[in-house]
């Protein structure tokens, strides 16, 4: 369902959602992806050379995430225009992540939104940083 422009607010925020990143999810996605870099899959290699010390998920695959949370909220991939993400903190395979957004902007003019989204741990650490990451909805 799309949302009609004089339904949306600035402050409004998108639902909360919770994902937990197992190895299956990894392997799953450096399959799709074609990214098999070891940090991904080897703990031994992880170990050595991760900054977790440990093996850590795709950054696109949290994005990925985000661009679900924002196309389901948005009513659908055509209304989304554009997608920025900010990385700042990896997340380690069997983390939780929350994903959230917030309205920041809306323009009835041209009918769009821009959103504030994220991706953090529980710990608060923003894999997908909320101060610079951004997208832009199409509303109807």
């Amino acid at each position: 369902m799309s949302r009609a422009a004089s339904e949306v607010r600035v402050g409004d925020a998108l639902p909360t959602e919770h994902i937990s990143l197992d190895q299956g999810d990894l392997v799953r996605y450096a399959g799709a992806s074609g990214d098999f870099n070891p940090l991904h899959w080897d703990a031994e290699v992880a170990a050595r050379v991760s900054p977790t010390g440990g093996v850590i998920a795709h950054g696109m695959l949290s994005l990925g995430h985000v661009s679900r949370m924002v196309t389901d909220w948005a009513g659908g991939p055509e209304r989304v225009r554009e997608l920025d993400a900010v990385f700042r903190a990896p997340a380690p395979v069997g983390s939780t992540l929350a994903l959230g957004g917030e309205v920041l902007a809306v323009d009835a003019e041209t009918g769009l939104a821009t959103l504030r989204v994220w991706a953090v741990l529980p710990d608060g650490a923003g894999v997908i940083d909320p101060r610079r990451s951004r997208a832009v909805v199409a509303l109807s």
